[in-house]
């Protein structure tokens, strides 16, 4: 992990939004919200960015409210090789203990779903996406005790997942200069 530079919890709930915007959670009432959401949050002013912010993780605030108000964020580049994919986790989420067999890690993840790609239809549609070239890998959030992991992913698990699969198992090379900026929140 390179860390590129120090960032404030607005930018790192930015980004996060950011994220957010382009995922299949983010189900607006009209399409256009989507675009005006964007608008928002790419605009450069902190209370219009605050506003998108809100529109957009107002149904993650219990995730958000339990990061501590402590850590030391950064946007960093996370190389897409093996060892430091196979230092990231997941949430420990019903999900994702389904998805690992219990072991939280990516790796587990993308080997199951990539043998049976039913397990999570999510994670296979993003792969999918990821082929084509139609992902978003902004807003990735990662948290750890130092710069060289282990990592666990708060937010962009599905995307990770998804870049392992391509990346080590079907050795698609779909990601430019092997990395992926995240943001990085050291405790």
């Amino acid at each position: 992990m390179k860390l590129i530079e120090k960032i404030d919890r607005h930018e790192v709930l930015r980004r996060w939004a950011v994220g957010e915007v382009y995922s299949e959670f983010f189900n607006p009432l009209y399409e256009s919200n989507r675009e005006e959401t964007l608008s928002m949050l790419l605009s450069g002013s902190h209370y219009l960015e605050r506003e998108g912010i809100s529109n957009v993780l107002e149904f993650k605030q219990g995730l958000v409210d339990s990061i501590s108000l402590y850590i030391n964020w950064y946007r960093a580049l996370l190389e897409i090789n093996k060892s430091d994919l196979d230092m990231v986790y997941t949430l420990q989420l019903p999900g994702w203990e389904r998805n690992t067999e219990g072991s939280f890690l990516i790796s587990d993840a993308a080997r199951n779903i990539h043998q049976v790609p039913y397990l999570d239809k999510r994670v296979t549609s993003i792969y999918t996406a990821l082929k084509n070239k139609e992902v978003k890998l902004e807003g990735i959030t990662l948290l750890a005790v130092d710069k060289v992991g282990p990592y666990v992913a708060v937010e962009g698990t599905g995307r990770l997942t998804s870049i392992y699969m391509a990346q080590q198992l079907e050795h698609l090379d779909l990601i430019d200069q092997n990395s992926v900026e995240v943001t990085l929140g050291i405790y």
